[in-house]
């Protein structure tokens, strides 16, 4: 699950996303997450969002391993974990989460579509006409997990003043697993500038729905 591509991530521990339909409000699947992204991500939005460094501050090593074991092991590849009755802490949870992202083979927005995200500072409904479309050309996989983790982060940006992971900060962290290229990573100048539109991607989270 950890470590290899999102198809195959996906290919045995996945977890349907829906979204209420039309006046009777009938739920309906239209994609699928990692179990470990939908797990870690309902868990910490409802429990987390007011906890001071949550994706900052490191969990424990030793509960950090036996958590991702749990995510790690079929049939269910942690399905059947109940937080209520599990020694795991928001922190632990939290940086799994971070952990599974910064692992995939390649980054979220696929290395392929690099070239694509703007290269110099940028207007800002410029960046969001050229994510729309960027955003289209993604595997449907990616663009799910992609949407699935704005949304999450969106969450916590919004409690800042309680969390204090801001959207910049949220970017700092998270670029690498989203948002980056082998080829550029020794350039202080390409990390700000994806940093910065990542940073833009969190805060106009709701403009980039599928």
């Amino acid at each position: 699950v950890f470590g290899v591509p999102l198809r195959d991530s996906l290919r045995y521990a996945n977890v349907p996303i829906s979204t209420a339909s039309g006046k009777d409000g009938m739920l309906y699947i239209y994609g699928y997450v990692p179990v470990v992204v939908a797990k870690c991500g309902l868990y910490l939005k409802e429990t987390a969002t007011e906890v001071e460094g949550t994706f900052r501050v490191n969990g424990s090593a030793k509960r950090m391993r036996e958590l991702q074991a749990e995510f790690e092991t079929p049939p269910k590849y942690g399905k059947g974990i109940v937080w209520s009755k599990s020694i795991y802490t928001s922190h632990d949870v939290a940086s799994v989460f971070r952990r599974y992202l910064t692992q995939m083979p390649e980054p979220v927005i696929p290395v392929n579509l690099y070239h694509k995200v703007p290269q110099q500072p940028f207007v800002r409904e410029k960046v969001v006409e050229t994510f729309q479309k960027l955003i289209k050309l993604m595997p449907r996989s990616n663009q799910y997990l992609l949407l699935y983790v704005l949304d999450l982060l969106s969450v916590f940006a919004r409690k800042a003043d309680k969390n204090l992971m801001t959207a910049t900060n949220l970017a700092v962290i998270f670029r690498p697993g989203i948002l980056s290229h082998p080829d550029q990573e020794l350039s202080p100048q390409h990390h700000k500038l994806s940093q910065q539109i990542l940073e833009f991607l969190i805060e106009e989270q709701d403009r980039f729905l599928i």
